[in-house]
């Protein structure tokens, strides 16, 4: 099991893996999440498709890529919420 794939049982979220449990794509609230581990494991890197947001950030554990980036992925503005 990746550490990606742990990091996304431990936070009880699901999301779609790619390259081998080494990309992971998740649904914001607004916006689009993607985390990326390198080969080797750590660091991860984050990113979302949400124009204020669209920054790489780097992390050293999983479960704190993946949490930043769904922090960044929130609506700053209420009445741009997506729809379930």
């Amino acid at each position: 099991m990746t550490p990606l794939l742990e990091a996304l049982q431990a936070l009880n979220l699901e999301g779609d893996l790619a390259l081998s449990g080494r990309w992971v794509t998740l649904q914001g609230e607004c916006s689009t999440v993607y985390v990326l581990a390198m080969p080797w494991g750590a660091p991860y890197y984050t990113w979302c498709d949400a124009p204020q947001a669209r920054a790489v950030e780097v992390y050293w554990d999983a479960v704190e890529a993946i949490q930043a980036g769904l922090r960044r992925a929130r609506c700053t503005d209420r009445s741009t919420l997506r729809a379930p």
